[in-house]
Order: structure tokens, then C-alpha cells, then sequence
């Protein structure tokens, strides 16, 4: 529904599914255009602080963001630092992203030599910049990342065993994002990663999107190997549903788990002394454990 002129002031509506509805008050509306490819919505809230909105659908907020970005990125980058020396360093690729949310946590790590942000929209990027340039904080003037305006999905299909990390930053799993959630595309991403590369992706809210979490999971399975993954759980106030999900692959070698994976993390962590708001090790490790039924294993 988006903006809502209500007698108590202006509000936003966010309707991603048809009997379920999310809103909050907007104290300001700083930006509003339709670009080339979608509605772009930037506001300041009350609560929330500032909030992208891309067609009508909340993409983040300044109060919990870095939920869903420190975990997506950190854990991507850690865990493949504990599976083998890289020579040079890390090449990251984020598919989607464009607010630079992804690129900007792993600048973070002194070990990412390159961050390739593939995004179909550079309005995105404009417009953060101009309107919320919290979002990414200085990503985008850093000589390690390159901007590439094209469809995301083209983009990694042209590559072999180029990347040491992919995080495919997408929309939800609805609509014209669907193709981004099959197996071919997940295929396209794990024939771009090098050996023992990392693949990792949020899967959609595990309640409310339960087929569709299904479907990722199970496609990120039949590419890497049923041992070659694992499945965890975020939250935050401004994704419907409560539980989101995160997936995260390895290509060629078993996913690392237990009390040794966490250790080796705990230890890469420390060196870093990275300024974080959210993500620790032990945060990552607790979200792996998911309910009895909903295991990490694929479907049937």
C-alpha cells in the first residue's frame, strides 16, 4: 500500500502478503522516484530511523540493519578464512546490494583485497548516497570496490572460479526475484566461486515465507552437497514474520561446524578488531540452531 495519510500523520504500509500487513509512522519522506526498474522510497521514522523501501517493500532500516548485514557478511568472510590461506587476499562478490550495506561490512576486514557490488538499479546507489549515507558509510569511495550497473544474474554467469566469497543480497523471494532463489542460479554462483569458496544468502522469513525458505535451501543442497551447507536463523523488527533465514555454502569440502569451526572463527575474529554492533562468532554459531522441525537438511 506504501504512504498512508492517517489523522495521526503520515504513515507507511508495507502489504508483502495479502493477509498480513506491517506499518509504522514517517516523520519525513527524504526521497521518492520511480527509477528505470523499480519504485525507490527513502524515509525518516520516528523509531526505525531511516528506512529504504524498495517497491512498497521494506529493505532495511537504520535501527537493525546491521542484523541482517554483519551476519550475512562476517560469516561469510571468517568462515572462508578458516578453510585455506587465500594468496592475495579475498575477492568478494554481492549480488544485489546496492545500498552498500553487504560491500560495507566486508571492507571491514583488512584481508578483502576487492568487493564487486553487481547491482541492476544504480539508482540505488544514488540515492543512498544522497539520502542515507550511514547506510554505507564510505563503501563506495573505497578504492577496493567496484560498482557494476547490470543484471546481477548475467553478471555471475559470466565467471568461472573467479570468487573467494558470494552474497547474493536479494529482494524477497517473490515475484521477478524468484529466478535468484532456483537452482540454476545457485549453480551459476557456485561454478563462479574458486575451490573452498563461500556462498551465502539470505532465504526468506521462515514463518510466513515457509515454501519459498524451502525451495532455497533445497537448491543451495542439490549444488553443494548436503554436507556442504548449513541453514541459521536472524530477526529483526522491520522483516515481517519474526524469523529470518540465512543460508550459507562451501564449495568442494564439507561445511565447518562444532566447537572447532567456532573456535577457528573466535580466533580470526579477535585479530580483526572489527567495530560491530550485532555479529560475534558465538552469535553466528547460536543462530545455526534451528527447531527440531526445521533441521538442515533438504527436503525430500
Amino acid at each position: 500500500m506504501g504512504l498512508i495519510e492517517t489523522p495521526t500523520g503520515l504513515w507507511f504500509q508495507e502489504d508483502l502478503y495479502a493477509d498480513i500487513a506491517c506499518g509504522f509512522r514517517v516523520s519525513t519522506v527524504l526521497h521518492r522516484e520511480r527509477s528505470a526498474v523499480q519504485d525507490i522510497l527513502i524515509l525518516d521514522t520516528p523509531r526505525l530511523g531511516k528506512v529504504l523501501v524498495l517497491d512498497d517493500i521494506v529493505q532495511c532500516a537504520q535501527l537493525d540493519e546491521a542484523i541482517y548485514h554483519e551476519m550475512l557478511a562476517h560469516s561469510g568472510v571468517l568462515l572462508r578464512r578458516t578453510l585455506a590461506p587465500t594468496a592475495g587476499g579475498l575477492d568478494v562478490l554481492v549480488v544485489g546490494g546496492g545500498d552498500g550495506g553487504i560491500a560495507r561490512e566486508c571492507l571491514k576486514h583488512a584481508g578483502v583485497v576487492r568487493v564487486t557490488v553487481a547491482d541492476i538499479d544504480p539508482r540505488v546507489r544514488e540515492t543512498v548516497l544522497a539520502h542515507f549515507p550511514e547506510l554505507p558509510a564510505g563503501a563506495y569511495a573505497n578504492p577496493r570496490l567496484t560498482a557494476v550497473d547490470a543484471d546481477a544474474a548475467d553478471f555471475v554467469r559470466a565467471y568461472r572460479n573467479r570468487f573467494d566469497l558470494i552474497v547474493a543480497d536479494t529482494p524477497d523471494p517473490v515475484g521477478a526475484a524468484m529466478p535468484l532463489f532456483g537452482r540454476g542460479f545457485v549453480a551459476d554462483c557456485h561454478a563462479a566461486l574458486k575451490e573452498g569458496g563461500v556462498f551465502v544468502r539470505h532465504g526468506g522469513a521462515l514463518l510466513l515465507q515457509r515454501e519459498e525458505f524451502d525451495q532455497a535451501r533445497d537448491a543451495v543442497a542439490a549444488v553443494f552437497g548436503p554436507q556442504g551447507f548449513r541453514a541459521g536463523l536472524l530477526a529483526t523488527c522491520t522483516y515481517q514474520g519474526g524469523w529470518f533465514t540465512w543460508l550459507s555454502a562451501v564449495k568442494g569440502t564439507p561445511h565447518p561446524q562444532g566447537e572447532a569451526a567456532l573456535r577457528a572463527m573466535r580466533v580470526l575474529f579477535e585479530q580483526a578488531a572489527l567495530e560491530l554492533r550485532w555479529y560475534s562468532p558465538e552469535v553466528q554459531a547460536a543462530a545455526a540452531v534451528l527447531p527440531a522441525w526445521c533441521d538442515n537438511m533438504p527436503g525430500p
